[in-house]
């Protein structure tokens, strides 16, 4: 399985610099906001194969609606998902972690897991509190997970044997 990666590791800033007034920066990278899989004419022909059958079985059962809502998510995808990612930076500080602008304080972050499988999966995920529970996942590229881990275990529990979600396996192996 073939992935397109915007590879870019070298470091955002160095550990001395000061992101804020009093935030020392630990770690920092950048990184692809998510990775992109290459979709080859095969790919593309299946789908569109698929988006058919969708809408023929719509228009058979005498739902014009289903048939209109697999057409626009069939665009709406194709459009969306032939953007190429913007190459973010992100920062484990001594007060909570940067990515991209967003900051998000230890305080925040409820727990950390990191799941490395190389070539396919490299990322960090942070669970946020609040009234919804948030997941941030970061990629860490050609970045040292034990280093992040052991940057984060300072401030913030590991979830043992954390792993990515059962969609985000799925987008992953179907290359959406």
């Amino acid at each position: 399985m073939a992935e397109k990666r915007n590879t870019s590791a070298e470091p955002a800033r160095e550990e001395s610099e000061q992101i804020g007034s009093h935030d020392k920066v630990l770690l920092s990278w950048r990184a692809p906001e998510f990775i992109t899989h290459q979709k080859g004419k095969t790919w593309f022909l299946v789908a569109g194969i698929i988006t058919l059958l969708l809408v023929i079985y719509a228009i058979y059962t005498n739902s014009a609606t289903m048939a209109i809502v697999f057409i626009v998510l069939a665009g709406v995808y194709y459009l969306t998902h032939n953007q190429l990612p913007k190459v973010i930076d992100i920062s484990i500080t001594e007060m909570g972690v940067f990515v991209d602008k967003k900051f998000y304080p230890y305080n925040m972050i409820n727990s950390f897991w990191i799941v490395y499988h190389p070539p396919y999966v490299h990322n960090l995920y942070l669970r946020l509190s609040g009234k919804a529970f948030t997941k941030v996942v970061i990629q860490l590229d050609a970045q040292n997970p034990v280093d992040v881990r052991r940057a984060l275990a300072k401030e913030i529990p590991e979830v043992e044997g954390g792993s990515e979600s059962f969609g985000e396996m799925l987008i992953r192996l179907l290359r959406l």
